[in-house]
């Protein structure tokens, strides 16, 4: 292999490496539920189970992630209280919606989470159809 060959797969190499730091994500949910109900939180991808957690009334739980450059990156979390199921794709990489952040903070309230986009503005979703 020629020299120059070599440097274009390890300058293509590096490029890969450092458009992966770029895509890393940090999802925060904040129970923002009204008449100070507690929520139930299990999030999921096909790769990571993150657990179940209990958030009172405006506590929080985070992770943070990286996106695959070629890979698809789908995270869903299932949210139960006063045994109601409700679930939401928090982060999809395939849907602009919710995949445009990297700090993606979501409110979640009884007609649906809402994202945070600025200080001032957010955006509500419906809950997804339980199949």
């Amino acid at each position: 292999m020629s020299q120059i060959t070599q440097r274009i797969i390890l300058l293509c190499v590096l490029m890969l490496l450092s458009v992966h730091k770029m895509l890393a994500i940090h999802v925060n949910i904040i129970n923002s539920l009204e008449d100070n109900l507690n929520l139930t939180v299990h999030c999921k991808s096909a790769d990571n189970d993150l657990g179940v957690h209990v958030l009172h009334h405006r506590e929080n739980f985070g992770w943070s992630f990286g996106v695959g450059v070629f890979k698809g990156t789908l995270f869903y979390c299932g949210f139960t209280w006063n045994g109601q199921l409700h679930w939401f794709n928090i982060f999809k990489k395939t849907d602009k919606e919710t995949s445009d952040c990297t700090e993606c903070e979501w409110h979640i309230f009884k007609s649906g989470p809402c994202r945070t986009l600025t200080s001032s503005t957010t955006s509500c979703f419906p809950w997804n159809k339980n199949k």
